[in-house]
């Protein structure tokens, strides 16, 4: 290939970018009343990056998208010419601990020991990870288990196969002198949140009190940044425990005792977030390809969740979205998540019915969802099975360390 294809990677990844923007477009330009004109032009855009991404190496780690197939198309191969099979996986949101798992197992070889190479995409506010997986541009998507329903209930065929996050990581944050100690006590308030699907457990937490969520509480869109709360703007504000509640108390655990807490799932009110999805076809058709990947991913989470200094500075190193303290600090509350204290690293993704059954019911209840969606349907618990029947102790090797250092972090 010489000289000709200098650039042909970054070349590769602008062609992923520019099919991933053409193909989201296509399923919601009427949605956000996109000028038909520029679709041609997108067109015209990949049709130049598909011929010049050509010239590269058929090994690159972003063949699939460069040559305008789906995500799936490179997956599918097989490992009989020695070269390992290609998978993306799309995050929710930009490279933070949130996602550690991923770039730990990545890091640390564990997709190439299972015959994988694996591309890790950040995720962005104009497509969410079930549009990624549904369009083809990535295998499999990291998204929020409430979110993923709504896709499920319009008929898209998609399942969750991990249940990473155990629990409900958002709270609602208020100061001492608010008098706010528990949902009982917002009748009257201004409280924040970012809504966009983020709001279901607030209304839920609204609904056990008996409290009209639309009389009863002054309810206003919270921005990303805590500035609105620490000025007094609002009563009580959302904040996520790995991410914005670090943001009040400056990274410093210790501070968090200076606020009240309102924790969804003390309240009973929690909704389950981050899982893995995937399409339930191209699951079946690669059903050795999901286990391989599955597996090498929890052990991803095994370990950062007891290494989680070690995993803060992976995902950093990965791409700086936030500063490696906050980092450390995402690292540690997300681990308190995804293994909570008692809880066996070996059963790391596993679903919980009654949890999951909740966030339907729950759904319905408030507005998320039209009607309930079967959980039978909704979940494939056989890939998590399958995965974890084959892991002995020796790879999660340091293991135990993940649930005593996340009892340590909560103490």
């Amino acid at each position: 290939n010489g000289a000709s294809c200098v650039g042909t990677r970054r070349i590769d990844k602008i062609s992923r970018i520019i099919l991933s923007i053409y193909k989201n477009l296509r399923m919601k330009r009427g949605h956000l009343n996109m000028k038909k004109r520029w679709i041609p032009i997108l067109s015209g855009v990949l049709a130049l990056s598909v011929a010049l991404a050509g010239c590269g190496n058929s090994g690159d780690a972003s063949e699939a998208a460069s040559t305008g197939g789906s995500a799936s198309a490179s997956a599918t191969s097989t490992n009989s010419d020695g070269k390992l099979d290609k998978v993306v996986i799309q995050d929710k949101w930009l490279p933070q601990a949130q996602f550690m798992g991923y770039y730990v197992a990545d890091k640390k070889g564990f997709y190439k020991d299972e015959g994988i190479e694996v591309e890790i995409v950040p995720g962005s506010s104009d497509f969410t990870a079930e549009d990624q997986v549904i369009n083809g541009t990535a295998n499999f998507g990291h998204t929020w288990y409430s979110s993923l329903l709504t896709y499920q209930e319009s008929g898209n065929d998609l399942i969750n196969i991990a249940q990473l996050y155990q629990k409900s990581a958002l709270e609602l944050v208020a100061k001492k002198d608010s008098g706010i100690t528990s949902g009982k006590d917002l009748k009257g308030k201004k409280v924040g949140n970012w809504f966009g699907g983020n709001e279901y457990e607030i209304y839920a937490l609204l609904g056990k009190y008996g409290y009209d969520k639309d009389k009863d509480v002054n309810l206003v869109q919270q921005d990303f940044t805590m500035d609105a709360f620490n000025n007094g703007e609002i009563d009580a504000a959302s904040a996520m425990t790995y991410n914005e509640l670090g943001l009040v108390v400056g990274d410093d655990e210790s501070k968090v005792k200076d606020y009240n807490i309102i924790d969804m799932n003390d309240e009973g009110v929690a909704m389950m977030e981050d899982c893995l999805c995937v399409s339930k076809k191209w699951a079946e058709e690669n059903k050795d390809l999901v286990v391989r990947f599955l597996r090498a991913s929890l052990k991803g989470w095994q370990y950062a969740c007891a290494h989680t200094d070690e995993a803060a500075q992976i995902v950093w190193d990965a791409g700086q979205s936030v500063s490696l303290e906050h980092q450390k600090w995402m690292a540690k509350k997300v681990a308190e998540t995804v293994c909570p204290s008692g809880m066996d690293p070996k059963d790391i993704g596993k679903m919980d019915d009654t949890a999951l059954q909740q966030t339907i019911d729950l759904g319905v209840k408030y507005g998320l969802l039209k009607s309930k969606v079967d959980l039978s349907t909704s979940v494939d618990k056989s890939y998590w099975t399958e995965a974890t029947s084959s892991m002995g102790d020796s790879e999660t090797a340091g293991s135990a360390a993940a649930s005593s250092e996340a009892a340590s972090t909560a103490a």
